[in-house]
């Protein structure tokens, strides 16, 4: 067992994942037999939703431990064909310790328009979200989606997989959860704006300020950035008065 990892009752985490799939299943955030959601019990030990399950009704005995490599032990039930999206993330960022994957309706729709999760609109979603990455489209269930992913990972807690779907990830199934919900409340907002016009975003230095409120440094604007999103400000401004 690595040093400071705290290992995660195997009980509780069924019950947690169990419920967390229900709520996702509730939430209109999954359909039928889709998503997956997963936690780091131990080093080399995940427990993850199988596949070909509907989410909504799946029962905590359902649930599938596998190794770094997917591989399980049971025969009766198949572990996520997107395994390795999980274990992409738990490699990727040690301070992962679950992941959630679902088909967000709004937010996927933007991917397909190629339109950015616009977390400028309202406050909350810049600090609560950070900037949100897009991975270029890649056959489900393959290494280089999970590649693709874990690039972006590095830096960001929520990657959109263009036409595909979120992954969210979390020090716990709840944190992953509450980002997941976020995402698409911010999405949902984003698309209803743009239907009723040109949308006015936030300043950039007030993104800047809410990004440093939230902890996201791979967000955060540079000194030099701010200076410059300053002078754009005034500029626009004087324009204004002209």
């Amino acid at each position: 067992m690595s040093l400071g990892f705290s290992r995660i009752d195997e009980y509780e985490a069924r019950q947690q994942i169990t419920a967390i799939c229900r709520r996702m299943y509730e939430r209109g955030l999954i359909a039928g037999c889709e998503g997956n959601v997963s936690v780091l019990l131990s080093p080399g030990k995940i427990l993850i939703t199988p596949s070909g399950v509907n989410k909504g009704y799946l029962k905590p005995e359902q649930l599938v431990a596998i190794d770094d490599e997917g591989q399980t032990k049971r025969r009766d039930l198949k572990a996520s064909s997107e395994f390795r999206l999980h274990t992409v993330a738990y490699d990727t960022r040690k301070d992962c310790r679950a992941v959630l994957h679902a088909h967000p309706p709004f937010a996927i729709a933007l991917t397909i328009a190629n339109l950015p999760i616009s977390q400028d609109l309202i406050p909350e979603s810049v600090v609560s979200l950070g900037r949100v990455p897009t991975a270029l489209y890649a056959t489900p269930s393959t290494p280089e989606l999970a590649d693709g992913v874990a690039e972006l990972l590095v830096d960001h807690d929520i990657v959109m997989m263009a036409r595909h779907g979120s992954v969210c990830i979390g020090t716990d199934l709840v944190s992953a959860f509450d980002r997941l919900e976020s995402l698409e409340h911010t999405a949902k907002i984003t698309f209803i704006a743009r239907s009723l016009g040109p949308v006015n975003p936030l300043s950039p230095i007030e993104v800047a300020r809410l990004q440093s409120m939230g902890g996201h440094p791979q967000s955060a604007f540079s000194a030099a950035e701010r200076e410059e999103a300053l002078i754009q400000e005034i500029v626009a401004e004087l324009m204004k008065r002209k």
